[in-house]
């Protein structure tokens, strides 16, 4: 039953409406998934990616192998139809909803994790959206070299804005986050082990109490 509620709550995080054009960090630098990708295996000892999706996402569908966990925001397990109330404001899409506020905690786990101030950190999410804004908060906070992939781990939607109506009648992929230019797209290796040293550390705590 609870695996049936988590699948049902990431069909609705990825069918969350996202714009086509990726949203770009202000802060931080911005880069193609590929790019991420050279930076990682040519200086495996200084980078390091974080994968700031849920829990959820981070564990059944997958997360790109060596990332850590720190989700920018948490699922809560509420259902929501779309402009309904949700946390003082309206709910931006119909389903289970992401917290309306980041993790109150990023940064600090994040800093728990003993990076060092040379270290480069590669911030992934769902569509590059979340990675963006985590990406920002980290430069913010003091992190001087924080790269943010654009498009993310499955890229916008698959749908062109001069196309929506007619996709919308015919198309079975209609509304379905698609592989345009993120981490799957490009064939980028991706590992369903969830090994503890990757975890969000808090949990990990959790466990060991």
């Amino acid at each position: 039953m609870v695996r049936i509620v988590y699948i049902i709550t990431l069909i609705c995080l990825l069918a969350m409406p996202a714009p086509l054009l990726a949203k770009e960090a202000k802060k931080a630098s911005n880069i193609s998934a590929l790019e991420a990708f050279q930076m990682l295996s040519q200086e495996p000892k200084t980078t390091f990616l974080l994968d700031v999706r849920t829990r959820v996402e981070y564990t059944l569908l997958g997360h790109p192998p060596k990332s850590y966990n720190v989700p920018w925001r948490f699922f809560t397990g509420e259902f929501q139809v779309k402009d309904g109330p949700f946390q003082g404001g309206k709910a931006t899409y119909t389903g289970y909803q992401l917290s309306a506020q980041p993790n109150p905690d990023f940064i600090s786990v994040v800093k728990s994790l003993s990076f060092k101030p040379e270290d480069r950190l590669i911030v992934i999410s769902t569509q590059g959206d979340s990675s963006a804004d985590a990406a920002d908060a980290l430069v913010k906070d003091g992190f001087n070299n924080v790269f943010n992939i654009r498009h993310g781990l499955f890229g916008p939607k698959l749908i062109a804005k001069d196309q929506e109506e007619l996709a919308k009648m015919y198309s079975p992929h209609y509304g379905r986050s698609g592989r345009v230019a993120g981490w799957v797209f490009w064939g980028l290796p991706v590992s369903y082990e969830v090994n503890p040293r990757y975890v969000y550390p808090p949990d990990l705590k959790q466990v060991q109490k």
